[in-house]
């Protein structure tokens, strides 16, 4: 060290032992210089302000960690402490310069990434909280409406039936409870929308009679999936009143769930009355609008239709 101060050549070993000196003085400055920085942040309109500020802090560290190295040099025995210094100040200041410029960068960098993680959070939690309530209130709309229906069909049997209507009340009872439960989740299992849809079902099928006939085709890995709650039975629904209902002969209603993909299809067909042009009124509305807000455009829903052809709903969902 006292050679390099004399003006002679440093060997290797005096070269690594003044940058293991100078790096370990900008280790122990770093904790501060990384605290100053977060105590004064980038703002976008404040940004000459913080430019001077940390302008002069830089000067300040920059003669801070001379002071400390020449401090350093001094104890380990160099001599000629004087220029040591004039060759720091002229030869390393605007090195120092550099090394706090670019940790206050890192700092206002990484402080730039957490606040738009968070605001992605915070984002994302508010679309969660919309999306959410969007879907109480589509299940809201779709409850009424299917209530209004299901009434409709008991009261036709109250004066010429009423043994058969007192059953179908006991069993929208039963309908009634599973939708009191169910109501505030926006996802279920379809296992639990096929139970409530068979509910529907008998229902129905205590009001038709032999003219409705249901064929289940549903794999055992379908009951798992998560699909929108009250999705199913609206579907049915539509078959059965605007497919079956209106022919005298009736018809038969097919439901079928298969995981294929790494997707969920179900497919709600009837060989019913059919119809030239595709209305979608409060149920099928209702579910190609729930399925956007929750999926967006990872899933599908296909209507097909044709006088005397009957009705083929398939929907696709993500597991």
């Amino acid at each position: 060290m006292g050679g390099l101060a004399a003006g002679q050549g440093p060997t290797w070993p005096q070269l690594l032992g003044y940058a293991v000196a100078s790096n370990s003085i900008w280790f122990l400055l770093t904790p501060l210089v990384v605290a100053f920085a977060h105590l004064t942040p980038f703002r976008p309109r404040g940004g000459l302000r913080f430019f001077l500020v940390h302008l002069m802090a830089a000067v300040g560290f920059a003669l801070l960690q001379t002071a400390l190295y020449i401090g350093l040099m001094w104890l380990l025995g160099a001599q000629a402490l004087g220029r040591m210094l004039v060759q720091k100040l002229s030869g390393n200041f605007q090195i120092n310069l550099l090394i706090y410029a670019i940790i206050v960068a890192l700092v206002v960098g990484a402080n730039a990434y957490r606040a738009l993680r968070d605001r992605e959070v915070a984002g994302a939690r508010m679309e969660a909280r919309l999306a959410e309530a969007e879907s109480a209130a589509l299940r809201a709309q779709l409850q009424p409406h299917f209530l209004f229906n299901t009434l409709n069909a008991i009261s036709a049997l109250v004066e010429d039936e009423p043994r058969r209507a007192r059953r179908l009340i006991a069993k929208l009872g039963d309908l009634l409870r599973l939708s009191i439960e169910d109501h505030r989740a926006p996802q279920s299992a379809f296992g639990d929308e096929l139970d409530f849809t068979e509910a529907y079902l008998a229902i129905e099928q205590a009001r038709l009679g032999p003219r409705l006939r249901v064929v289940r085709d549903v794999e055992p890995d379908a009951l798992t999936c998560l699909v929108p709650t009250l999705l199913l039975q609206p579907l049915v629904e539509n078959a059965i009143r605007h497919g079956i209902a209106p022919l005298v002969e009736g018809g038969t209603v097919t439901i079928a769930a298969k995981v294929a993909g790494g997707q969920l299809h179900v497919t709600v067909v009837d060989d019913g009355k059919g119809a030239a042009d595709i209305v979608e009124r409060v149920g099928l509305g209702n579910a190609r609008r729930r399925l956007r807000q929750l999926y967006g455009d990872r899933h599908s829903l296909e209507v097909v239709t044709a006088p005397r052809a009957g009705f083929r709903v398939t929907l696709v969902t993500p597991l």
